[in-house]
């Protein structure tokens, strides 16, 4: 039983370290966008500010 739950420890650590470094990917990629028409990105990365969110939107590539 101790064997199984060592392994979900290390599964929870990667999900969440993927979790983290997309939400910093994402406030990187909003701080690089240059803010003129058209705003996709710029939107998509503001809204990845929601932690949940954030998680995701620093994985896309949404261009400039």
């Amino acid at each position: 039983m101790e064997k199984i739950s060592v392994i979900m420890f290390f599964v929870w650590l990667i999900i969440v370290g993927f979790g983290i470094t997309g939400y910093i990917k994402n406030v990187v990629k909003l701080t690089k966008c240059d803010f003129e028409p058209s705003y996709k990105a710029e939107v998509i990365h503001g809204i990845g500010l929601i932690p949940p969110v954030g998680c995701i939107t620093g994985w896309i590539n949404v261009g400039k």
